[in-house]
C-alpha cells in the first residue's frame, strides 16, 4: 500500500472537511474530487507540481454528453485554474502546521467555485443561455457543446448555427495536417446532430445515450435522473 505524502494527506482532509458536506466525493485514491449533476459533473483538481510539494487548484465543468474517446477522461470543458489563497498559482509545502491552513483555504476556494458553477448551471435551460452567452469567445470545439445545449432547449436553428461552425471550420481544409481520428469522428457526430435537431425526441435520445456512455466510462452512477 502507497503511503501518502504529508501534503496530500492534509489536501485530503481539507477536502473531505469543507467539500464533503456539500456532496462532492473523491475520486478513488486521487486528488481530484468530483461534483454529479446528471449532465455535467463539476472536477475539482488539487493539482500536483513536477517540481515541488504542494498544489495548484483547477475548477471546472465536464460536459457528459461528449461522445467516443471525448468522453474517456474528464476535461475542463468550463473553467479551469484558479488563484490560491493570497493571489498565487500554487501553494508549496513547507511543513505541516504552514500548509494545513493554506489547505484549507485552497479546499475553501474549490468550494465557492462549486457552488458558484451549480448556480451558474442548475437546469439545462440556463447552461443553454450561459453558453448561448459565450458562443462568441468559444473555440471551434466548444461550439458543439453550445449546439447540444441549444438543441436540447428546442432551439434547433441556433443549434444548427453552433454545429455549422465545427462543419464549416472542418471542410475548410484549416489545419489539415494537425488533423487526428478523433478530429473526423467529431466533425461525424456534428453532422449527425446537426440533423438530428429538427427532430426533438430522436435528438434527446441521442444526448441521452452519449450521456450514458460518459457516466459509465467515467464510472458514475449509471441511474441518476436527466431532466431532459
Amino acid at each position: 500500500m502507497t503511503t501518502q505524502l504529508p501534503h496530500t494527506k492534509l489536501l485530503d482532509a481539507a477536502a473531505r472537511e469543507v467539500l464533503g458536506p456539500l456532496g462532492i466525493k473523491r475520486r478513488g485514491r486521487s486528488r481530484t474530487w468530483l461534483d454529479d449533476r446528471g449532465w455535467w459533473v463539476g472536477v475539482i483538481e488539487f493539482q500536483p507540481s513536477s517540481w515541488s510539494r504542494g498544489s495548484y487548484l483547477n475548477v471546472g465543468v465536464n460536459w457528459l454528453w461528449q461522445a467516443g474517446e471525448d468522453a474517456a477522461e474528464l476535461a475542463f470543458h468550463f473553467g479551469g485554474r484558479v488563484d490560491a489563497p493570497g493571489g498565487r498559482e500554487f501553494i508549496e509545502y513547507a511543513s505541516d502546521e504552514e500548509f494545513a491552513p493554506l489547505a484549507r483555504k485552497q479546499a475553501m476556494a474549490a468550494a465557492e467555485r462549486a457552488q458558484h458553477y451549480r448556480a451558474l448551471f442548475p437546469t439545462i435551460e440556463s447552461t443553454a443561455a450561459v453558453l448561448k452567452r459565450y458562443e462568441r469567445r468559444q473555440s471551434i470545439l466548444e461550439s458543439i457543446d453550445t449546439g447540444i445545449a441549444l438543441g436540447l432547449v428546442g432551439d434547433a436553428g441556433g443549434a444548427r448555427r453552433m454545429f455549422a461552425r465545427y462543419i464549416d471550420y472542418h471542410e475548410s481544409g484549416k489545419e489539415l495536417e494537425w488533423r487526428t481520428e478523433i478530429d473526423e469522428i467529431r466533425y461525424d457526430r456534428a453532422r449527425q446532430l446537426s440533423e438530428l435537431v429538427s427532430e426533438p425526441a430522436s435528438f434527446r435520445e441521442r444526448v441521452r445515450q452519449d450521456i450514458k456512455q460518459a457516466r459509465s466510462q467515467l464510472r458514475l452512477d449509471p441511474d441518476i435522473g436527466l431532466p431532459f
